[in-house]
């Protein structure tokens, strides 16, 4: 490739993206692509996107070059040597040390998914491959650009070695994925800690608020996705939000359990915004779902259970962040999935588990009062009250905190109250908004979550609630069949002018 040439390519890779070209050669955009496509065809285009690499200022020519590079390592794997493999490998790596942060983020980001699939691919054929952990090692002991450099290989690298490639055999994916969890895994979850560590102590001096944002972002980005690794290869459904127990090697023990980590997290949690804040209510509730067998004894559990019920605590009374939609939503999500892992045995012998319930049942209360703002996350909150009342017959009511038994009555009572009269008053708001709210009663998804833990809570105080549906339902028949009369015997014109919107609030309700 020469000078002209690369022109040409800067020309149809401008045309490509933006649809115009400096150069005043007209080019449809699938003319364009066409011929751009041809740099992945073979093998032996390999140079030329090296030369592209090296030589143009295009930031739309460099994505092209990257982005072909990777589909042709991808798809031409086996016809390279060892030794060829490496240089591409340390090709690339070294040019994001030299020009990564000069360039624009879609470029920088595709130049690591290069490395990290050359990594993943060669895993197996040279320790060099295996290193990589420690080339980027490196980048974090750079300045502040190249550390969200590191990061953001990091990030990438979990996610690589997480993920299937199209290509490749399940087998061979969980053999390297394995692999990268045993030698690699833990020092990439450690190097995200020790990064939020230093950001908190003012370690690491950022020149710009911006600055700092993007590396805690890209730190606790790398925190969540370690957690979330698939660790023995089940192969988690990625759609859903529900988080299974986290299966992490006994080897993480120290770090998971010790005190630091989770004030660190909830630190960040209190002290950021969104969506830094969010991201580490999500690190929280992964390492309140490590599996339950990573605790040597029991006493060791219930330091660790007491440890976050208490962090809890605290958020709930100073009301730490919730006002945030993003944090609100962690939030609830963190106090569903705790009875998930925890027996309500082990909750009630926690300190200030009493206080905790209140707490937790007048944010239930305010949260369904607030229906407009938390639609999305009620059933989190119905999930908790339904695994704690449904576990009540397996606990003796003499364990843990004195009538923990007649404080979890009043308060499902309360919020099983609280939820039938808030959808009841929904239907007014809703009408009388003229549009400018979604109704809740017409939300199949949330409402179906919602119907399927009401039933379990309400069968908890049966007799209380009967006879409280009985209370509201059976005034709001007589009105209905009273308005109904009125509109059968009387004209329209002589009806009162507000007739039919209560006729019709009355039938929603």
């Amino acid at each position: 490739m020469d000078e002209a040439q690369l022109a040409q390519v800067e020309s149809l890779c401008e045309t490509l993206y933006t649809g115009t070209s400096s150069n005043g050669e007209s080019y449809s955009r699938e003319e364009a692509q066409s011929r751009l496509l041809s740099l992945q065809s073979n093998a032996s285009f390999i140079p030329q996107c090296q030369y592209i690499l090296d030589r143009s200022k295009s930031q739309y020519a460099l994505l092209v070059a990257s982005n072909s590079l990777t589909e042709l390592i991808t798809t031409h794997w086996n016809n390279f040597t060892i030794a060829q493999r490496i240089d591409i490998r340390n090709y690339v790596l070294g040019y994001l040390a030299n020009n990564g942060p000069t360039l624009q983020d879609f470029v920088t980001l595709s130049l690591i998914k290069l490395v990290c699939r050359i990594t993943k691919l060669g895993w197996f054929d040279d320790p060099t491959h295996r290193e990589l952990t420690e080339d980027v090692t490196k980048f974090l002991q750079a300045t502040v650009d190249h550390c969200i450099l590191g990061l953001q290989i990091l990030n990438q690298l979990v996610d690589e070695l997480n993920i299937a490639t199209t290509g490749r055999t399940l087998t061979q994916h969980r053999k390297t994925s394995v692999s990268f969890r045993d030698l690699c895994l833990f020092k990439v979850f450690q190097l995200g800690l020790t990064t939020l560590k230093q950001l908190q102590t003012r370690q690491i001096t950022c020149s710009s608020q911006r600055q700092e944002v993007i590396l805690g972002g890209q730190a606790l980005g790398l925190t969540v996705r370690c957690l979330n690794f698939d660790f023995i290869g089940t192969n988690p459904d990625e759609s859903t939000e529900d988080v299974g127990t986290i299966q992490a090697p006994s080897n993480w023990r120290p770090v998971l359990q010790d005190p630091a980590t989770i004030e660190l997290l909830l630190d960040f949690y209190a002290n950021t915004e969104p969506p830094r804040s969010n991201k580490a209510m999500e690190a929280v509730i992964l390492i309140c779902s490590v599996r339950r067998s990573l605790f040597p004894s029991d006493k060791e559990r219930e330091a660790f259970l007491g440890r976050i019920i208490g962090g809890i605590r605290e958020l709930l009374k100073n009301q730490t962040g919730l006002q945030h939609q993003d944090n609100y939503h962690q939030f609830c999500r963190l106090l569903g999935r705790l009875k998930a892992n925890y027996q309500l045995s082990e909750l009630v012998k926690t300190e200030g588990y009493l206080e905790w319930l209140e707490l937790a049942a007048r944010f239930t209360t305010q949260s369904i009062r607030n229906w407009q703002y938390s639609t999305n996350s009620i059933h989190y909150l119905l999930a908790l009250w339904g695994r704690l009342v449904a576990a009540v017959p397996y606990v003796r009511p003499d364990t843990g905190a004195k009538g923990h038994v007649q404080a979890l009555e009043n308060h499902v009572l309360s919020v099983v109250e609280c939820y039938i009269e808030s959808m009841l008053g929904s239907v007014e708001t809703v009408l009388r908004s003229d549009g400018a709210l979604e109704d809740p009663l017409e939300d199949d998804g949330s409402l179906m979550e919602q119907m399927d833990r009401l039933p379990t809570i309400s069968r908890f105080q049966y007799s209380s609630v009967a006879k409280l549906i009985v209370a509201k339902f059976d005034p709001l028949m007589d009105k209905y069949r009273e308005i109904m009369q009125h509109l059968m015997t009387t004209s329209t014109d002589s009806a009162p002018p507000n007739i039919a919107q209560q006729a019709a609030i009355l039938e929603g309700q």
